[in-house]
């Protein structure tokens, strides 16, 4: 079943969404359209006034290892300088909740999604919002209906093909015509010989109505095969093999959406059904998330270039035609490079970083490491960085997935915890590290070399009897020199 989301209109534009799985949808009611092909069910969200303006808020079931923080990445549309707004928002809509920092798996609460304009809803008495889903088929039938173009028939003595089937799968002289072989070949492919079939076998005799039908030619191109609407095992396994995005990622790929005004979407399965000879295809968007942008433009994520099936794409294409593919990788090259061309400042992956400063100092880092901790007697658990040390306490880096008494918990545990915002610069994210491992560090130095002063472009950093430079950009080797006289260690990253 392809879904399509139509929500209400806003500054005379009707936009159209594939709506996820995830969708927390209400069956029962039926639009006007054709029922056997069309139905209409509803998604209800909440309309709140906070401080004297209106917010968008959704249902939500707290799942086993939620942090409010993580749902409002996931949920909202929330920079990390609103997210103190929108927890007074959370707090004010969500009286029950007395602890934030210990959301029970299983309970209720309602999500603050981003600040809207009221008018542009409409919504009954209680403040309910309900969006029409609309659900269609636009599959060709013959996956559901085929049989009812058939009849099956027990061979009696002296019957022959040509009398069992109709004058419509004859030549005008008599005889099965080359189409009437070709059709009854199809639906009887155990049958190698048409001038043979044995008493008491089972045979299927075409109806002519399938001749009219918009699949006929599939059909014949495909035979029974192209009934199953089903992915082969291998593009199945195919499919299942992508990794999950990671969050970090996930950002960076938000961060290229803002920059091209379009919205990413990485949550849930959209289905297209295969239009014969392509096969169904089932995209998990925690996998390859799509970037809609605008003019029924898409993009679809790959975890890396040429990683999807050509049939899968294929597809895909067939429904939306104005599709191009890109990596990870280079979406967020294109993303740095938009972003300097526009003047706008570019969060780095702090993953991306760390793994590459960290093991040049000599340290080991685990980028999402499962940490195990209490709070008031509830066992939880978190996914961070994870930094190990010989001679010090091990080093969490926390991007915002923990707050208040679980830090505690973890302190009290015997880590150390930095927090990174996850919307800082590499620079930003080095100088933040080092700080707090006790290096005092300088931006683009100034070195007197040879009786003259000369910036070098990266951070230097002095600590703990080491000396650091680290740089993004090559260096020459008279540079490269200097740095060695005077054991300063060169850390290049990308």
């Amino acid at each position: 079943m392809m879904k399509v989301f139509y929500p209400k209109k806003s500054s005379g534009t009707m936009l159209a969404f594939l709506v996820l799985s995830l969708l927390c949808i209400l069956p029962g009611r039926t639009g006007s359209l054709d029922a056997k092909t069309v139905k209409t069910s509803y998604k209800q969200y909440s309309i709140f006034a906070f401080e004297g303006k209106d917010f968008l808020c959704e249902p939500y079931i707290v799942k086993k290892d939620d942090w409010l923080y993580k749902i409002f990445r996931q949920k909202g549309e929330i920079s990390e300088k609103d997210f103190p707004f929108f927890l007074k928002i959370f707090k004010s809509i969500n009286p029950d909740i007395n602890n934030i920092d210990a959301i029970l798996p299983g309970i209720n609460i309602l999500i603050p999604l981003k600040r809207i304009n009221k008018k542009s809803y409409e919504q009954d008495s209680q403040g309910i919002v309900e969006v029409p889903v609309v659900e269609f088929s636009s599959a060709p039938e013959p996956r559901n209906s085929l049989s009812s173009f058939i009849t099956e028939h027990t061979v009696q003595p002296g019957d022959t093909v040509s009398e069992l089937l109709d004058s419509a799968f004859l030549k005008k002289g008599g005889g099965v015509s080359a189409q009437g072989k070709e059709v009854f070949s199809r639906l009887n492919p155990d049958v190698k010989d048409i001038d043979i079939v044995y008493r008491g076998s089972r045979v299927k005799i075409p109806d002519p109505a399938i001749l009219s039908q918009s699949w006929f030619e599939s059909f014949l191109e495909q035979g029974t095969t192209f009934m199953t609407g089903q992915n082969s095992p291998a593009l199945e396994k195919q499919i299942k093999a992508l990794p999950v995005v990671q969050e970090h990622k996930i950002q960076q790929l938000k961060r290229y959406a803002s920059l091209i005004q379009g919205t990413i979407i990485n949550q849930g399965t959209m289905h297209f059904p295969g239009k014969p000879p392509l096969p169904d295809v089932e995209l998990d968007l925690s996998r390859t998330p799509v970037i809609e942008t605008g003019d029924q433009g898409r993009i679809l994520i790959l975890p890396r270039e040429n990683s999807f099936d050509d049939l899968l794409l294929q597809s895909v294409k067939s429904y939306w035609a104005q599709l191009k593919t890109m990596g990870i990788n280079q979406v967020i090259h294109e993303a740095e490079t938009l972003a300097r061309e526009q003047g706008v400042r570019v969060p780095a992956s702090l993953d991306d970083v760390l793994g590459g400063l960290l093991p040049a100092m000599g340290l080991t880092y685990h980028p999402e490491e499962k940490v195990l901790f209490s709070v008031e007697n509830i066992e939880m658990s978190a996914l961070l960085g994870r930094i190990i040390f010989k001679d010090r306490a091990d080093l969490l880096i926390n991007a915002g997935k923990v707050f208040g008494l679980a830090i505690d918990a973890l302190t009290k545990r015997g880590y150390d915890v930095l927090f990174v915002s996850p919307d800082l610069t590499a620079r930003e994210i080095c100088v933040t590290l080092l700080a707090h491992l006790g290096y005092t560090t300088w931006e683009d130095p100034p070195f007197t070399r040879q009786g003259m002063v000369e910036t070098i472009s990266g951070i230097y950093a002095l600590g703990n009897d080491k000396k650091l430079f680290i740089s993004w950009t090559p260096l020459d080797s008279s540079a490269q020199d200097f740095l060695t006289s005077e054991n300063i260690d060169l850390i290049q990253l990308n």
